[in-house]
């Protein structure tokens, strides 16, 4: 009865407590980023297949393990005032430069980077939205504003998502940053030829996001689409459900060729995990289509994309979707909206011209390259890596 009261009380004061496993050090650590993987209920459990939940626990225990002590706020809480001397505070967001001012002198502060630099990724919105002015003279309001700008002056420490474009975008804070992989919710076996015929999934592309359809891309996908009806787009997420956007884009989702589906959830079902997609398994998606098209102005590293990877997808994505630069996939310009609409069109045509043989060769190879580089057993070993040999020197 007493773990169900803790969790109780967990939930609605806002504080998580994970107590030193094995022998303290009694040291402190305060984890900034989510309180849902801590205080669900016995009979409740997570749908949302977000990598998140998973890596903020796996923070927690890794601290743990090492005899730490760990207090869990989540990121949007600006109100907590900590009565507790931290040895490490390891933040996602904004809390480092509020507490800043209130931890010890002899702390170390760790800000875990799960996507661009809060400015860049303001600014990569907003010229998107000025481009759809210009295009279609239409306003819509940001979706994606970061907040936190100077969060990272206040780190001893930068680590996280990304590849060489994403780290860059904190350049003027001059600060090594430790990458860390970004995990996966599901992986999949690479479907088989009864499962997947790559002839007919040539003229079968994947949108799969979450919100934020201008930043990620997705207007510049449909209006290139609109103008290949041969091809069709399947869209995964809520970017193509958001109230003003799905107006000004009624036109193209209502066309035969664009298909919408709602945000991917994972279901049990006797005892076994399935990732669903509405009614259907996210692998029957996956499996009608060749490649993946992500036009992102700025992510950490897409957890979506990379799901897609483990189901067999190629991907088609722009440096800013923070995939590193040895994976397998094809570059989309950095170009202008109307130039990346272009070279949108440009790589559909290029997919749909390959041998079937070729795109199961692509798709295996994107495929392998997410097993040996993103999953939950190397997210643990390089997040452990980073404690043992960085933090804790």
């Amino acid at each position: 009865m007493q773990p169900l009261l803790n969790k109780l009380s967990n939930r609605y004061l806002g504080v998580v407590h994970v107590p030193a496993q094995g022998v303290s050090r009694e040291g402190r650590v305060l984890l900034s980023y989510l309180t849902g993987p801590f205080t669900r209920l016995p009979w409740q459990r997570f749908t949302d297949p977000h990598t998140n939940y998973w890596e903020c626990a796996e923070i927690a225990r890794l601290f743990a393990v090492r005899g730490y002590n760990v207090d869990i706020i989540d990121a949007s809480n600006i109100t907590f005032v900590p009565n507790k001397a931290y040895d490490i505070v390891v933040d996602v967001r904004q809390n480092l430069e509020r507490l800043a001012g209130r931890l010890p002198t002899s702390c170390k502060k760790v800000m875990h980077i799960t996507s661009s630099e809060s400015s860049f990724q303001n600014a990569a919105e907003a010229r998107r939205l000025t481009d759809l002015m210009k295009r279609r003279g239409t306003c819509l309001l940001a979706q994606r504003v970061e907040s936190g700008l100077n969060n990272p002056a206040h780190a001893d420490f930068l680590e996280g998502f990304g590849n060489t474009t994403v780290h860059a975008t904190f350049s003027r804070f001059n600060k090594p940053i430790h990458r860390i992989p970004i995990s996966v919710a599901q992986m999949f076996d690479f479907p088989d030829h009864s499962m997947k015929d790559f002839s007919s999934a040539r003229k079968h592309f994947l949108f799969f996001s979450g919100g934020g359809a201008i930043l990620k891309g997705l207007d510049l996908l449909l209006e290139a689409f609109m103008k290949m009806p041969e091809f069709h787009l399947h869209i995964i997420g809520p970017a193509a459900n958001e109230v003003e956007f799905s107006k000004v884009y009624a036109r193209e989702l209502s066309l035969p060729n664009i298909h919408r589906y709602p945000r991917p959830r994972i279901t049990m079902n006797r005892g076994v995990e399935k990732m669903m997609v509405g009614e259907k398994k996210f692998m029957d998606i996956a499996n009608r289509c060749a490649a993946i098209i992500y036009p992102s102005a700025s992510e950490g590293t897409s957890g979506a994309v990379i799901q897609a990877m483990h189901a067999g997808i190629f991907p088609i994505v722009t440096k800013q979707t923070g995939l590193d630069e040895g994976a397998p996939a094809i570059i989309l310009t950095s170009g202008t909206s109307d130039m990346l609409v272009e070279d949108i069109q440009k790589q559909v045509y290029g997919i749909a011209a390959m041998a079937p043989e070729t795109l199961e060769a692509m798709a295996r190879s994107a495929w392998s390259y997410v097993r040996a580089h993103h999953t939950k057993e190397t997210f643990t070993a390089s997040y452990a890596h980073f404690i043992d040999t960085i933090l804790l020197k």
